[in-house]
């Protein structure tokens, strides 16, 4: 590297940094309009800041416009990531170990939630199961978005797996399995998962039973605790597509448990 490709370089890290350091005050702004204008002037001295895209498009209200420029942030995100060789045979699977990968995956997971928003489920599967591919620890907790869809295209083998492969229980896991038991007819393995659930979270079957009783600022906790009222009224959220296709759950749950 001569002197001026080094000057070139010093330069271009410290771009990023100072935009990484706006951006962060942006995170910790309250004013939305704020928040917004620094992320953008982060932007502006760095171009390839992948989360500072990925945070102004979270406030983009029309859905299909909102995917559209994910789809333009991945692709950008994944050009970086190419030059510098990260998607090598030995990095595979190890995604968000590797510190570089991060911004690139969020942004995957933003994407992710769009299709899921606009009822595109098929694609969503798809992006779930690269994006295990690439992380096999799953830091983003995709496996709980993934059984979810399984369940509700009924993919039935494919869920069983997952939950076997991963073997938790707690709540956003357990649910769908009691439902994809009750999508089978098999409402004895249903209500045994149901049993594990109740035994796992006190709350759940209640809000099973009665939607209406949750209290909806739980919907926006941003930190809940295992087996907590904000844990099951968060799961009802998450599944509230899987559960409209068992528009009668809540009456086998109400007359097995009650």
């Amino acid at each position: 590297m001569d002197k001026e490709d080094n000057i070139i370089n010093v330069n271009f890290n410290k771009a990023k940094y100072e935009s990484n350091e706006i951006l962060d005050e942006a995170l910790d702004c309250e004013s939305r309009s704020k928040a917004l204008k620094l992320a953008k002037k982060a932007v502006e001295i760095y171009p390839n800041n992948i989360d500072a895209l990925s945070f102004i498009n979270q406030y983009e209200t029309d859905e299909i416009k909102k995917l559209e420029k994910f789809n333009e942030i991945v692709k950008k995100a994944t050009e970086e990531l190419e030059k510098e060789n990260m998607f090598e045979e030995d990095n595979i699977g190890n995604f968000w170990g590797l510190i570089e990968t991060r911004p690139y995956m969020r942004a995957r997971h933003n994407k992710l939630l769009c299709l899921l928003n606009l009822g595109r489920y098929t694609e969503a599967i798809a992006e779930c199961e690269d994006l295990l591919r690439l992380c096999n620890s799953d830091n983003m907790g995709i496996r709980y978005i993934l059984i979810g869809l399984y369940c509700l295209l009924e993919k039935f083998d494919e869920a069983e797996k997952l939950f076997e492969k991963y073997n938790e229980r707690i709540t956003h896991f357990l649910l769908p399995m009691a439902i994809l038991y009750y999508k089978k007819g098999d409402y004895k393995k249903t209500k045994k998962f149901l049993k594990v659930l109740n035994d796992t979270n006190e709350f759940i079957l209640d809000y099973l039973i009665d939607y209406d009783s949750i209290d909806e600022e739980m919907f926006y906790q941003e930190y809940y605790s295992w087996g907590s009222e904000e844990e099951a009224a968060l799961a009802i959220k998450d599944l509230s597509y899987l559960l409209a296709t068992v528009p009668k759950f809540n009456e086998f749950v109400m007359k097995s448990f009650k």
